[in-house]
């Protein structure tokens, strides 16, 4: 009877052993179908991962690429600005010069065309007479070294013309306009 009872114990651990097995069999395989999905899953990730690098290291080239034409354009526009300030300052320069002239060629003329009455001389507005000597020294003036003297034959009186002149020393974008080409408005 010890015996029975010895191999009914034992019976019993043999069902429940592969009850056990069977069970353990069957978590094994539902495991690998998850398994196989898994694997399928890590797969894809990894996939989107490469196309994630390959799309970062594509933003950095293209990134790198517009901060360089940025850069360039940078560049430009601050060597333009320079460019255009330098302009700046050498047209004002040139119209503080063309105002001087201005300013000298008014006062010359307004002493060659200041006129007496009776006897056809020139005079300014403070003195009877102009003498050779002051004449000469407005007439040595450039833009009026090339004006007919007042008293000369077969000088008219002087009309109103406008003579202008830009310097072009600097190699500046102006034009050029000769003294002798006069706007006839």
């Amino acid at each position: 009877m010890i015996s029975a009872l010895v191999d009914g114990v034992l019976l019993l651990a043999l069902v429940i052993t592969t009850w056990k097995i069977v069970s353990m069999y069957r978590e094994l395989k539902r495991l690998g179908s998850y398994h196989v999905d898994y694997q399928r899953i890590f797969d894809q990730t990894a996939l989107a991962l490469d196309g994630i690098e390959v799309s970062i290291q594509e933003l950095n080239v293209r990134g790198a690429q517009v901060l360089n034409a940025l850069g360039s354009r940078m560049d430009d526009a601050r060597e333009l600005i320079a460019e255009i300030d330098g302009l700046t300052r050498e047209a004002k320069r040139q119209q503080s010069v063309l105002r001087a002239e201005l300013k000298e060629l008014s006062k010359a003329t307004a002493m060659l065309t200041k006129r007496k009455p009776d006897d056809g001389a020139f005079h300014t507005a403070g003195e009877d007479r102009i003498d050779e000597t002051k004449t000469d020294r407005v007439r040595s003036h450039p833009l009026l070294a090339s004006a007919p003297l007042p008293g000369a034959a077969g000088a008219h009186s002087p009309k109103a013309t406008r003579i202008h002149r830009i310097d072009d020393a600097f190699g500046s974008p102006f034009r050029s306009v000769s003294m002798t080409q006069k706007d006839d408005l």
